[in-house]
């Protein structure tokens, strides 16, 4: 099985998750990479879960249309359930044959359903852009939430402004109804002239403070957050407003009431090799999220996901040379003008690693080892940088035309300081990786070259220590 769920065949795309009768109930879009079998595009299918590791498959909710229709492909939106029970999907209708000047490839649609598994499309309402403000082909993506103050039902999607810098068009734009079925299109609701499109939005409400979540594939290709003391506005973005990094897109949230959780994707990479481009779609990752004292957000992993693994066991290091003492789960480490590692025995495919690092100096790198082999040469690294106040993911060895030393979009900002614990858990699965830091930063990855392979430990220019170097078997 995959521990980062998947479905077969093919990958998972844009998440629409919905929280339901204790139940997380996940719509995606569901692309076979098969088109000689199933056609391009994608479908929305529906599976639910109660702890994100175990699944249950509802089947194809909503079904590609005809060359003729404006749902070809449906694609990414909303579930919305009004006070009579009633569940409506607002969704993006594509049609890439409709790209004229006479017709539109992207419009909102929508579908109804007395009970989340079985749905029914209404073609009586089509939702378009006002071309006075909106460009006509990117207009997708809706996002329904009630209004606290005025009571109205807002509709946020994706679109880009009908002027400005060509690649700074992107907002978020608004439409406004009374019942759910008559929309108004508005002026945007978030328009701040940086990115070339806002994909996926989503909003909600925490504590004292409303976010406002999209997609942008201009600077980074990440999922971002902006905040504010008011439901409309103006949205404060905080220095760091990723929530992981370029491997992880399209990610929105869901509520049970009292925790909130992000759903999105990890993307595979093309030829399954590091050197690849990432691709459209892959495998789901879900991080809780967290709000901190003044309002910004971090993320964690999900005590769901941890409980999936096993007891811990410590990892024993063979220590090569005398820069490395052990004792017990614990292991201490002085490279002051070199490098130095320590690797494990051979690990399994799937498994959770955790421990804490510290520096006992204000200078240096460190960190950790994965899928190495047995002699160094080949393998990833996950390095707390501390000059650079960054958390850094990168390769050894192999075949390097795009990156250099490591892979830069894959890095975090980290807080870094001499004699304060950095506590980390990393859950390696197949070729994905996830690795959370003090239960604020995530970072993603990808890992292509050697399968199966070692971890272990590394210092250069520092003196570091490390306790509770554990690891953990998938226990499912």
């Amino acid at each position: 099985m995959n521990f980062f769920y998947k479905p077969k065949p093919g990958v998972i795309g844009d998440c629409i998750p919905y929280y339901y009768n204790g139940r997380y109930h996940i719509f995606f879009l569901h692309d076979h990479r098969d088109p000689d079998s199933y056609d391009t595009g994608s479908t929305w299918h529906h599976v639910s879960t109660q702890d994100f590791i175990q699944f249950e498959d509802h089947g194809v909710a909503l079904p590609k249309a005809s060359m003729q229709d404006h749902d070809q492909h449906p694609a990414t939106g909303c579930v919305y359930t009004d006070d009579t029970g009633k569940h409506t999907i607002f969704y993006t209708g594509m049609n890439p044959y409709f790209r004229n000047d006479s017709q539109y490839s992207q419009v909102l649609l929508y579908a109804t359903s007395d009970d989340l598994i079985t749905w029914t499309k209404q073609p009586d309402a089509i939702w378009l852009p006002d071309e006075s403000i909106y460009e006509r082909h990117d207009w997708r993506d809706p996002f329904v939430f009630k209004h606290p103050g005025n009571g109205r039902f807002y509709m946020l999607v994706a679109a880009r402004l009908k002027k400005g810098a060509i690649s700074r068009r992107g907002c978020t734009a608004l439409l406004t109804s009374d019942d759910l079925r008559n929309w108004q299109v508005e002026e945007p609701f978030y328009a701040p002239n940086r990115y070339h499109g806002h994909e996926c939005p989503d909003w909600f409400q925490m504590g004292d403070w409303y976010y406002l979540i999209f997609s942008e594939y201009t600077t980074h290709t990440v999922t971002r957050y902006v905040m504010s003391r008011t439901p409309d506005g103006p949205w404060i973005a905080p220095d760091d407003n990723q929530f992981d990094n370029r491997a992880y897109y399209a990610a929105k949230s869901a509520s049970d009431g009292s925790r909130r959780f992000l759903f999105g994707w990890n993307p595979t990479k093309e030829h399954n090799v590091d050197e690849g481009h990432w691709q459209w779609g892959g495998c789901l990752t879900v991080h809780e999220i967290i709000q901190n004292e003044d309002g910004t957000l971090s993320v964690r992993m999900p005590p769901e996901t941890e409980d999936a693994f096993s007891y811990p066991t410590a990892v024993s290091l063979t220590l090569k040379d005398q820069s490395w003492n052990q004792n017990g789960q614990s292991y201490q480490a002085e490279a002051y003008y070199g490098y130095s590692d320590a690797l494990s025995q051979p690990m399994p495919e799937t498994y959770l690693l955790q421990g804490e690092l510290t520096f006992e100096e204000e200078k240096g790198t460190a960190g950790v080892l994965l899928r190495m082999d047995g002699n160094a040469d080949s393998g990833y690294f996950l390095r707390f940088n501390l000059q650079g106040q960054r958390l850094e993911f990168g390769k050894v060895g192999g075949y390097r035309n795009w990156f250099v030393d490591h892979m830069p979009e894959l890095d975090r900002p980290l807080s870094i300081q001499a004699g304060q614990p950095l506590s980390f858990k990393i859950v390696v699965d197949k070729t994905a990786v996830v690795a959370y830091v003090n239960e604020q930063v995530a970072l993603s990855g990808r890992m292509y070259s050697n399968p199966l392979g070692r971890c272990g430990l590394f210092v250069d220019g520092t003196a570091v220590s490390i306790h509770n170097f554990v690891s953990c078997p998938i226990a499912i």
